[in-house]
């Protein structure tokens, strides 16, 4: 087996075990039933200190990513997720639950080094097989959660808080994978592959190198005027669709508080969404469109009726009608992103991928910290799930009349052009038929 192929192998490894936590569609319920705390404890006040945590570590996070060489990064993140399903099953209050929520933040936000290793360890000609495999390993693991938690719980052969052992286990494989992980020499913008051949230098004139190079980069990236759209879609549309999956299942404790059948579903929900959002994802991969011509058209189409889909969810009293309607929700975010991480990585370096991405989350972590701030958190107007949904849905709706303003604008500005390069040669027309 080649060095890159055993890399890769490791990496899928890591995404399948990292990704296979069956307790996490029971999350909500099982802290309500078995942790003593309220749901409003949960909603209020444990769920946005994750949020304020990711934002807050993100930035060091991903610089310390790239001076650290990587495998350091991913050993914070192991160990960050065998600490909160650990404190999961033995810890208990609000107090262990805050830590917890610290923990997980945390580790969320050092997954930057996950998705970075690659372009530091593996040859440019293989980026995007590894890639490929690595999404797909957590595409699987993700599923078989799903799935494993779903058939778990309606045969009645685990209960919530026993699915936290399945999850334990899950990410303490992905921490003893990461032990076996190649080490990094060279990094991105800290330690570029040259270095080999240049004498050391001193660490502040690495730094100055590594601060000229992230400028270089992120100026190359958002002075053009295409990416900086995608990127602006990318930031708010994550922001929300962020908010819902960590919310949903409040909502639907709202939804269906009693009945235990329906609250069963919750496994089912998540496979149904993980497999339908790769399959279409795959399809608009292939599909030949002119996002050019047409991306803030499908933007604004898209966002509008999402919007009207997450304001339907806030009303409506049927838990199935709430369940499809955020499977729908999350596929066309999937279908989009898909799209605007493609739009963006054509048009910039392979070496900038892991700064633009970087970036985008940031900016999508931001405005989800607003949001959270304003709307969820105990600090702003503490809303209940269905005035939060309605919320999110209007903000929605708010972001696709952004992009239909960009999109005449767009009209305007091409049929402007048209204009402009067809008025020369109706001069020369006029000019020989005079003559």
């Amino acid at each position: 087996m080649k060095s890159w192929q055993w890399t890769a192998l490791l990496l899928c490894c890591f995404g399948f075990f990292k990704e296979f936590r069956p307790s996490e569609p029971y999350v909500t319920k099982f802290l309500i039933d078995f942790k003593n705390v309220t749901k409003e404890q949960v909603v209020q006040i444990a769920y946005p200190i994750a949020t304020y945590t990711y934002l807050g570590v993100l930035p060091a996070v991903f610089l310390l990513t790239d001076l650290l060489r990587y495998r350091l990064i991913i050993f914070v993140e192991g160990v960050g997720f065998v600490a909160v399903y650990a404190m999961l099953i033995w810890g208990e209050g609000l107090t262990n639950l805050k830590i917890l929520e610290v923990l997980y933040g945390i580790a969320s936000a050092t997954e930057v080094a996950y998705y970075t290793y690659i372009y530091a360890k593996v040859d440019k000609e293989h980026y995007k097989v590894v890639t490929s495999y690595t999404y797909s390993a957590i595409f699987i693991g993700n599923l078989i959660a799903a799935i494993a938690s779903q058939l778990l719980v309606s045969f009645n052969l685990m209960n919530y808080y026993e699915l936290n052992y399945l999850s334990l286990g899950g990410t303490g494989l992905a921490f003893l994978t990461v032990f076996f992980l190649p080490s990094v020499r060279q990094s991105i913008y800290f330690y570029p592959k040259y270095d080999e051949h240049t004498p050391k230098i001193k660490f502040h004139q690495r730094l100055t190198r590594a601060y000229t190079f992230l400028f270089r980069d992120f100026k190359a990236a958002y002075s053009n005027s295409y990416i900086l759209k995608w990127s602006i879609w990318w930031c708010m549309a994550t922001a929300v669709h962020l908010q819902v999956a960590s919310y949903s299942q409040s909502l639907w404790e709202v939804i269906s508080p009693e009945d235990a059948e329906n609250e069963g579903w919750n496994g089912g929900v998540g496979a149904a969404q993980a497999s339908l959002s790769a399959i279409f994802a795959i399809g608009v991969a292939r599909l030949t469109v002119p996002w050019e011509k047409w991306g803030e058209t499908y933007l604004f189409v898209i966002s509008i009726l999402q919007g009207v889909m997450l304001i339907w969810m806030a009303q409506t009293n049927n838990i199935y009608i709430c369940y499809i309607l955020y499977v729908i929700y999350r596929i066309l975010y999937q279908v989009l992103i898909t799209v605007a991480s493609a739009e963006v990585a054509t048009r910039i370096s392979e070496e900038s991928y892991g700064l633009i991405f970087g970036i985008n989350t940031f900016g999508a972590v931001l405005i989800q910290t607003i949001i959270t701030i304003a709307v969820t958190g105990e600090e702003g107007l503490a809303l209940n799930e269905r005035d939060q949904f309605t919320v999110y849905g209007a903000y929605s709706i708010i972001l696709g009349v952004l992009f239909v303003c960009a999109a005449i604008y767009t009209l305007l500005c091409t049929k402007s052009s048209t204009n402009h390069d067809r008025s020369p040669s109706l001069a020369h027309l006029d000019k020989n038929d005079s003559t």
